[in-house]
Order: structure tokens, then C-alpha cells, then sequence
């Protein structure tokens, strides 16, 4: 997959940051993740990533930041949640759309789909 250049914050605009804190918001207050699970598949505690969300698009942690976001988007695409009414009260963006995001954040300019692909999104 071909990588394209910049910082993932340089890859977005100003509505892909909005459907960002739209999925920051969704992993953190939706009921996509259970509490017991979510570092788990997160890496983080919802703690951390509210802390990202409340700054968002600022950081003071880049990496807390980069995998947040990575993580928030690609397990509301990919993680069996099914709450897909809740989606829609939370993301205004189809998953289509996220995904497109998501491919930007990582600098990659190609989608995978497959459930392979959302298991080698969570690097």
C-alpha cells in the first residue's frame, strides 16, 4: 500500500477533523465498548482517550493522540458492536466516509475492507 506524505493532523480537513471528534465522542460516551473490554481493544483507558477528545485537534501527547483516534475509528468500523441505531445518534459520517478518514489519518491511500484489514489497522 503507497503511503502518502505528511502528519496525519495535515492529511484531514476541516470535516474530516469533525467526524474525528464525532468518533472520539462515540468510543468514549456511545455504547460501542464495554467498560470491561476497552483497553483491551483500545490500548488506553477511556480516560485517555476522553483526554484526547477534550483537546482534540490539539495534543500534548502525539502518540496517546495517533493511537486514539487509529483506534476509535478503525474498532467503530471493524469491532462486532452492533449498534448501529447508536451510530447514527453519535457519527454523522457513513462508515464509508470514517473509513476514508481513517485511510487518511494513516497516510495510506487505499481501503482493506476485509477483517483482515481491521486487524492490521491495530499496529
Amino acid at each position: 500500500m503507497t503511503e502518502i506524505d505528511g502528519t496525519p493532523l495535515d492529511r484531514l480537513s476541516g470535516s474530516d477533523l469533525e467526524v474525528v471528534r464525532e468518533c472520539l465522542t462515540a468510543a468514549v460516551h456511545g455504547p460501542f465498548f464495554p467498560e470491561w473490554e476497552f483497553h483491551t481493544i483500545f490500548g488506553l483507558e477511556r480516560d485517555d482517550v476522553a483526554e484526547v477528545l477534550d483537546r482534540w485537534p490539539e495534543t500534548a501527547n502525539p502518540e496517546g493522540q495517533d493511537l486514539a483516534v487509529k483506534d476509535a475509528l478503525n474498532n467503530l468500523l471493524g469491532y462486532p458492536h452492533g449498534q448501529e441505531q447508536a451510530w447514527r445518534e453519535f457519527i454523522s459520517a457513513q462508515p464509508s466516509e470514517v473509513a476514508a478518514v481513517l485511510a487518511r489519518w494513516r497516510g495510506e491511500n487505499a481501503w482493506d475492507p476485509s477483517p483482515r484489514g481491521h486487524f492490521d489497522r491495530m499496529e
